[in-house]
């Protein structure tokens, strides 16, 4: 994140929200943990519940890093290719998570969903904060 500049005058804020909030790679690592177990438990509730957290995580970071708006598709807009380089898989993701949380009869299948999560994963390894 601080290589890429991604949080430009934000830096020292959000170096003082990872102290202060335990958004560190460490919880981080933990997050990553659980969204892995939920994906895998084979329950299709909670392969969803995978997606959210992971999107959720994501948008936590943009949030942190300084980006503005009511809603997470309002920051990403602000995002560049260069700021995070698989950015049209996070816009597919994300719509994906929309369809999730406001289509209740939406249902995605194991390899779609670990294919979503895996987004993310890109995305998070990126910054240094999984591996």
């Amino acid at each position: 994140v601080f290589r890429l500049n991604l949080l430009g005058k934000y830096a020292g804020e959000y170096r003082e929200a990872l102290a202060m909030e335990g958004v560190g790679k460490k919880r981080t690592l933990k997050v990553w943990k659980q969204i892995l177990s939920d994906l895998d438990s084979g329950d299709p509730t909670r392969r969803k519940y995978a997606i959210i957290e992971a999107d959720k995580a994501l948008d936590e970071l943009l949030k942190l890093s300084g980006f503005q708006g009511e809603t997470m598709s309002d920051r990403l807009k602000q995002v560049s290719a260069a700021q995070i380089s698989n950015l049209d898989d996070i816009w597919t993701a994300h719509k994906v998570r929309n369809r999730i949380a406001h289509e209740p009869d939406f249902q995605i299948g194991h390899d779609d969903a670990d294919r979503i999560v895996k987004m993310y994963a890109r995305t998070f390894q990126q910054f240094g904060l999984i591996d």
